[in-house]
């Protein structure tokens, strides 16, 4: 069965690792993107967006798909997919406006995109600011998707100046990687087993703003919905009174 996964060979793409976050198990925040992806239309059609905490990390992406042609992200899930026995619920960021990686215009982010993240930092502070990925997925975003076998010794992290940096990811669950070898990569080779993989889309890594406050109630409300079975027309109309 694993030979029958292909492996990874692009020069240049963004890792992403996921896993629970804000209280919320991994599968349900697959789930609530890939209703997401099927609500887009028109030119929006399969979209879905991916949010990235780290400025330094959405400053690397966008020098590699500028620079390196990235055109794919490549998620992969973190070890345990437990969540945290002490953790707690905490309010939430939703974010309705973006702008392009060093732009200074506003626009309104897609109808169809709930775009959230912690209202609080890692470090204790009041988030202002907030980074996303725009994707694109034709089948259902879901474990076991568009897979591939990944050798994480062939790529490097790139930083945000350009500069290849060392083969190990850090801390970061988002990485801008460029391929540092020439040779095909073997089977044998790689280390790790990537569970889905999206295409990157216009406007592909963006800076978000106008945050709006929620209590983390509204979206675990929002994922009990979306497992009783909630349609795109009522996601639509879900979405707009959260962001409102």
């Amino acid at each position: 069965m694993l030979r029958r996964i292909p492996v990874f060979q692009q020069e240049a793409v963004c890792l992403t690792k996921f896993g629970p976050e804000s209280s919320e198990t991994a599968d349900e925040i697959l789930a609530r993107k890939d209703l997401e992806r099927r609500s887009g239309i028109r030119a929006h059609k399969n979209e879905f967006w991916w949010g990235i905490g780290e400025r330094g990390a959405a400053q690397s992406i966008n020098r590699l798909i500028s620079q390196h042609g990235a055109n794919v992200v490549l998620f992969c899930a973190i070890k345990s997919q437990k969540l945290p026995e002490n953790g707690s619920a905490s309010d939430i960021l939703v974010w309705r406006k973006y702008s392009v990686l060093g732009g200074s215009v506003l626009h309104d982010i897609p109808k169809h995109v709930l775009i959230t993240s912690a209202a609080v930092t890692k470090s204790g502070r009041i988030r202002r600011t907030h980074f996303a990925l725009t994707c694109n997925y034709s089948v259902p975003i879901e474990m076991g998707g568009r897979v591939f076998r990944f050798s994480n010794p062939h790529y490097k992290n790139l930083s945000k100046d350009g500069k290849l940096g060392k083969s190990a990811r850090g801390q970061r669950t988002t990485t801008a990687l460029v391929r540092s070898t020439s040779s095909p990569i073997s089977g044998a080779e790689c280390d790790s087993i990537i569970d889905f993989s999206a295409d990157l889309c216009a406007p592909y890594c963006v800076e978000l703003s106008d945050p709006k406050e929620i209590s983390f109630g509204v979206i675990a409300t929002l994922n009990q919905q979306i497992a009783k079975g909630l349609n795109v027309s009522q996601w639509m109309s879900t979405v707009s009174g959260i962001r409102m």
